[in-house]
């Protein structure tokens, strides 16, 4: 069975021990292989991506990130596709590589819509190894970067983690040309850490691997200030949700729920982040069907030591998924003190308990999540004592527990 990773205890003494032994020798060299990092990026990956690079130079290790960047515009040359710079403690390597313009009638059989981007990534992280010589190899999100670091920390014998964090594994494995990939990034690991039992779960079905699957939670830090506003009878109710805004984070079905609340006049929508492309259709027409353009409020995305403020702002904060790992936005708002609604996946259920320290209700269901509306508006005694609930829930979940969730996994397969 999969394991998951609660604080370590380490003792003062051991520090003092590992601190000498380190000065002692070379750090130990890690790769971290991502296709998002901030500032380029948003979402809660990114800032995953980024604690953990952090988490691991606070160990001692010497951390290198491979920030994969796909580039469509004009030819990308190996020779030259390499940023480096550094970055609180952690080298940043930003690699380009080039995207494949090729239409169906140009197509031969041996040709795939991305075997070249694939093929320029491995080579780029090849030649990052060449020029570095990694101990250990850690892969975020299974496709495609999971896939090619797998590939090459296999070739070259050394140890590696791929790190599942909920549409590569929920979302991926259901197209016909990426499963195959898929199944191959997870065999090649040597450890499979998960954000949820349930990505675990999934990545399981898939190929075997319970036996070497960890679950670590994302962490979050406790803003010096919490608590939901205090709204005046003349304000609208602030319904809040955060993210990069595509099928798997649900926003038709929080559309419907609140055009169900049929109080629009004294509401206030508020979508705080980024709409992908491929979702503006069904965003419009959800906007036409349900008539809340007169409540609706898309904001662009705040530098990260902003959202607290915003979330503060809110009445009540919804994550409406159709799929997740362990969403960072909602632990943020949690953390913030504001009542939260969430639906049942990822991580949610580990995050919240349900009427305790938010509600959660079934996802793909607009009716349960215009009930927790409800609820929540009716009841300005229950959403303050959920609020207050939900930032004590969120010191359980502190940024020294994953550091030492963390330092346990990278301690089985290097000493350092």
């Amino acid at each position: 069975m999969f394991t998951t990773i609660h604080e370590a205890n380490f003792s003062e003494k051991g520090k003092t021990n590992e601190a000498m032994t380190q000065a002692e020798k070379p750090r130990k060299k890690i790769c971290i292989a991502t296709p998002e990092f901030p500032p380029e990026q948003w979402g809660g990956l990114a800032r995953t991506v980024k604690r953990v690079a952090l988490h691991a130079a606070d160990m001692g290790l010497d951390v290198h990130v491979a920030h994969m960047v796909v580039d469509s515009n004009g030819p990308v040359l190996l020779d030259e596709n390499r940023e480096t710079r550094s970055d609180g403690g952690i080298t940043v390597h930003r690699i380009r590589v080039g995207k494949e313009t090729m239409v169906d009638s140009a197509r031969e059989l041996w040709d795939c819509p991305h075997n070249m981007t694939l093929q320029m990534m491995y080579q780029s992280l090849e030649m990052l190894n060449q020029d570095q010589r990694f101990d250990l190899f850690h892969s975020f999100f299974l496709y495609p970067v999971g896939f090619v670091t797998g590939l090459l920390a296999r070739r070259m014998r050394a140890a590696s983690i791929v790190t599942i964090v909920g549409n590569d594994i929920k979302k991926y494995i259901f197209s016909p040309e990426k499963v195959a990939v898929c199944r191959s990034g997870l065999e090649n690991a040597d450890i499979v850490v998960a954000l949820s039992h349930d990505l675990v779960e999934m990545a399981h079905a898939l190929t075997p691997v319970e036996n070497k699957a960890r679950v670590i939670y994302n962490s979050v830090e406790i803003p010096a200030q919490s608590g939901s506003r205090m709204r005046d009878s003349g304000d609208p109710f602030r319904i809040g949700c955060g993210g990069i805004f595509k099928y798997a984070k649900g926003l038709p079905y929080l559309f419907k729920a609140v055009a169900q609340l049929g109080r629009r006049e004294g509401l206030s929508l508020e979508l705080r982040g980024k709409l992908r492309d491929s979702e503006k259709g069904i965003y419009g027409h959800m906007l036409n069907t349900t008539h809340l353009g007169d409540i609706l409020h898309l904001l662009e995305p705040l530098p990260h030591d902003r959202i607290p403020e915003w979330l503060r702002a809110l009445d009540v904060f919804v994550l409406p998924s159709l799929t997740e790992g362990c969403p960072n936005i909602l632990m943020e708002a949690m953390a913030s003190g504001v009542p939260s609604i969430a639906t049942r996946t990822g991580a949610v259920e580990d995050l919240i308990e349900d009427h305790v320290s938010g509600l959660v209700v079934p996802w793909g269901d607009s009716h349960a999540l215009a009930a927790a509306l409800r609820e929540i508006m009716d009841n300005p005694g229950l959403a303050q004592a959920l609020g207050s609930a939900a930032s004590a829930r969120m010191t359980e979940f502190s940024p020294a527990r994953e550091r030492n969730a963390w330092a346990s996994v990278y301690r089985e397969l290097m000493i350092f």
